[in-house]
Formats: C-alpha cells, sequence, structure tokens
C-alpha cells in the first residue's frame, strides 16, 4: 500500500513540476517576445529619423535650383556665379530662359524643421522607456525626443554615462541614410519588460516552495503510513497475547487453591501474579496505542520508585552486578500525563542503560534523578557507567528502526521521544555520552499543580 501510494504520489510530484516548467518557458518566451518588439519599435524610430535627415539637410543647405521663367519647372541646381541661363524646357517644348529660385523660403525651411522635430518628440514622448540618439562619435544629440542644444557640461556628462546604462540593457540601434551610419539610437527597457523579467524568478521560486512542500507532505504521509503499520503490529501483539495471559492468571490462581498451606510455592505465586499483571499491562498499553491516552495528575516519584523496586527484586533484569539507585529531591512533585506511558519510557531507558553496563567488569551503576529544574519543569536524569554510545550514532538514536544491538527492534527511544513530547508536552534527549564513559538521559516535563490521586500506580 505505501508503494501504491508512494508511486501516485511520485507521478503527481512529476506533472506538477513538468506543469510548472512549460509555464515557466511559456513566461520566458513572452519576455523575449517583449525584449523583440522593444527593439522592432526602436529600430522603426532610429529610421524614421535616419529617414527625416535627408530630405532635411537638402532643404537647409541654402542651395537654388533654376526655374523657368514661363512655367516655373525647376531644372537642376543653380550655378553660384550664373544670373540667368537659357536652355531647353521640356514642358514649354521651347528654349526659355531660366533663372535660380530659392528651394524654400527661410521662414518655410524653419517651420519644416520645427514641424519635423515636434513630430518626432511627440513620437518619442509615448514610449515608456529612455531614449538617446547620438552621433557616430556618441555624443548625445536627442534625449527622449529634446534636443540637448544648450545642455550644460554636467548634464551632459551624466548622459554619457547614461548611454553606458543603455548599452548594457540593450544593443544600440544604427541609423542608416541612404548606406551611411550616421549616428546610434541607444534604449532601456520599459516598465513591462522589466516586470516580466523577475516572473520567471518568481516562477522558479515558487516551483522550489512547490516542490519543498509536496516532500515534506509526501515525507509526513511516508512516514503516518510507517507509524499505522506499527500500530496495526503492536495491536495485533496484543490482541494475540491477552488470551495466553488470560490462561496463565486462572492457571496461578488455581494453584494458589492448591498449594494453601505450601508458604514458599504461594510466595512463588505471588511474585508470578504481580509478572503476569505487568505482562498484562504491557499488552494492553501495545493495545491502547495510536488511541489518545488518559491523562491525569501524578507523583512521578511514586512511579520512579515502583519502576527502580520492580527491577531490584528481580535480579535476572540488572545483570551481573548491575547496581540500579534512585533519588527524588521532591517527592511531592506533580505530573499530568499517563503514568503507564511514562512508566514505559522510564524503564526502556533504564533497560538500555543495564545493556550497556554490561560491559563493565567490576558491574555497572544506573541511577535515576528526579529534580525540580524550575518552578514549571522536572527534570528526570538517567546515569550509566557503561560503554556509551559512538559519536557516529549518537545522532540517529532516536529514529525509528535504527538499533546497534543485534535482535533489537529500534523503537524503543522512537516511541518513547513520541509518547514525552505529543503526549506529555515534553522533551527527551541525550545530554552527554561518550565512548567507555557511559551516557546521560534526560526527560524534561511540565509540572502540574492539580492533586494526585493516591492510588498512582502504573496500572493507569
Amino acid at each position: 500500500m505505501m508503494n501504491n501510494a508512494f508511486r501516485r504520489r511520485l507521478v503527481f510530484i512529476v506533472l506538477a513540476s513538468a506543469g510548472i516548467w512549460i509555464f515557466l518557458w511559456y513566461t520566458h518566451s513572452l519576455v523575449d517576445e517583449l525584449a523583440r518588439l522593444d527593439k522592432r519599435n526602436c529600430e522603426t524610430i532610429a529610421r524614421l529619423w535616419a529617414g527625416v535627415q535627408y530630405p532635411l539637410s537638402i532643404l537647409s543647405d541654402g542651395s537654388r535650383l533654376n526655374s523657368c521663367t514661363v512655367c516655373g519647372t525647376p531644372s537642376g541646381i543653380s550655378v553660384p556665379y550664373l544670373d540667368s541661363l537659357s536652355k531647353y524646357c521640356p514642358v514649354c517644348g521651347d528654349t526659355t530662359l531660366f533663372v535660380p529660385t530659392e528651394r524654400a523660403l527661410p521662414e518655410e525651411r524653419e517651420d519644416v524643421v520645427n514641424f519635423t522635430r515636434r513630430l518626432f518628440a511627440d513620437l518619442v514622448s509615448r514610449l515608456d522607456f529612455n531614449t538617446i540618439f547620438s552621433d557616430m562619435n556618441g555624443y548625445p544629440q536627442i534625449v527622449n525626443g529634446e534636443v540637448t542644444d544648450g545642455y550644460s557640461r554636467e548634464r551632459i556628462d551624466s548622459l554619457f554615462r547614461e548611454i553606458e546604462a543603455l548599452k548594457q540593457q540593450n544593443e544600440p540601434v544604427p541609423l542608416m541614410m541612404v548606406s551611411d551610419t550616421i549616428g546610434y539610437l541607444y534604449y532601456g527597457d520599459t516598465r513591462l519588460s522589466r516586470q516580466m523579467k523577475i516572473v520567471p524568478l518568481l516562477e522558479l521560486g515558487l516551483l522550489f516552495l512547490i516542490a519543498a512542500v509536496i516532500y515534506f507532505l509526501l515525507r509526513a504521509e511516508i512516514n503516518r503510513e510507517k507509524d499505522l503499520s506499527w500500530v496495526g503490529f503492536a495491536r495485533e501483539t496484543a490482541h494475540q497475547l491477552s488470551t495466553p495471559l488470560s490462561s496463565l492468571m486462572g492457571w496461578i490462581e488455581l494453584l494458589r487453591d492448591e498449594a494453601e498451606n505450601d508458604t514458599a510455592t504461594l510466595e512463588a505465586l505471588n511474585h508470578m501474579s504481580v509478572d503476569v499483571t505487568r505482562l498484562t499491562q504491557i499488552a494492553d498499553r501495545y493495545g491502547q496505542m495510536g488511541r489518545k491516552p488518559r491523562m491525569k495528575p501524578f507523583r512521578i516519584c511514586d512511579v520512579i520508585s515502583e519502576i527502580v523496586s520492580y527491577f531490584n527484586r528481580r535480579k535476572g533484569l540488572l545483570g551481573h552486578g548491575v547496581v540500579l539507585e534512585s533519588s527524588c529531591s521532591n517527592s511531592a512533585s506533580v505530573v499530568s500525563g499517563n503514568p503507564v506511558l511514562l512508566g514505559w519510557v522510564l524503564e526502556n531507558l533504564i533497560k538500555n542503560a543495564v545493556a550497556a553496563c554490561a560491559s563493565v567488569p567490576e558491574g555497572g551503576k544506573v541511577i535515576i534523578q528526579c529534580n525540580d529544574f524550575d518552578e514549571d519543569k522536572i527534570e528526570i536524569l538517567v546515569r550509566d557507567n557503561g560503554c556509551g554510545i559512538s559519536y557516529s550514532d549518537q545522532g540517529c538514536i532516536f529514529n525509528a528502526g535504527y538499533t546497534t544491538r543485534k535482535g533489537g527492534w529500534g523503537l524503543g527511544l522512537s516511541l518513547s521521544r513520541r509518547i514525552v513530547e505529543q503526549h506529555h508536552q515534553g522533551s527527551i534527549r541525550l545530554v552527554s555520552s561518550s565512548p567507555g564513559q557511559g551516557s546521560i538521559f534526560c526527560v524534561s516535563l511540565p509540572k502540574s499543580y492539580g492533586g494526585a490521586d493516591d492510588n498512582d500506580s502504573l496500572g493507569g
């Protein structure tokens, strides 16, 4: 089931990524198209300006034309030192007298030049980006449709700097008249083009954000399915254990009736009854996995004392020569939670500490300390002088399935962290550990100021 879910989500990620990349490519192509349109518009303006330069230059060069005195037809440019000339007129069909005449009156020439400049300035003013026309040497002549005649030296210097900046944005457009280059048009980016250039970057950021969200959602879903698998396994185990445990309780009661006067047998049966009750509690604990536990205020030191007493009464649980001790700075400290679950956490830490002390020749020592850290928090320290944890493993000990013990499942510390952090709003951490020096684990729990039940026990 998990593999199918992973494949479905993987297909979704691939399709979503492909769609975003296609949209990203389309947006980038739109930006390129805008840049091409801007260049085309500027080329059109440059050609228009270059095109009007030739008739304007002819109009303002001061030369005169020979015109027929009969019909007024012009015929060629007049020679400066000739006042009149007789020649054949194709319109009149006869030889007539031609005299020099002005191309246009000075007032007319000025009107034409001014009109052309106004028309061009109006055209350029409609653009929403800067334009600078320069001559062949790069000297600015027209800025945004305004002639630079009368500009100060400082203003001209700033235009030179602006030309360099415009060069970085777009390649200048040459001004061609006939077959000669008479100058260049420098232009910047439009406001829309500048905004569109940011869009691909935003889309790329959005792509990475969506990928990160999908990754974490997928990871959380996979972890959830793993958790559900473990929960189902634990509940099934509890269900399978419940029947033989009930039978064992019945057999113990039957043997207790038959050994009514045998003190040794009755004592053994009492110990067996305690162990079977504890197994029943463990089975019930696994049967409750995945469900919200019952919470109540209780004295944490009572739970610690009960667990330590249980281990000390059964030396087989401690191993050879291992000493288990406990101390509480304030036996009245109360926490709110589930004593069965927290008892299981402490049992798991004690078992790990005892296993770490198995390699100590003179016998190891495990100490449980409960202290008031501050007004709102209680800390439980589990110390041992065992083999310690290697530095390379210390960052992985709380990962589900990670274990260094042969036959271990690697679930103890992972479940302990979940119980402490998710159900009791506390924390569990490895304080310190050195190979050959032992380890210290710390469980922090918030205090509760409610009254504790007098019959608190691991029976919940």
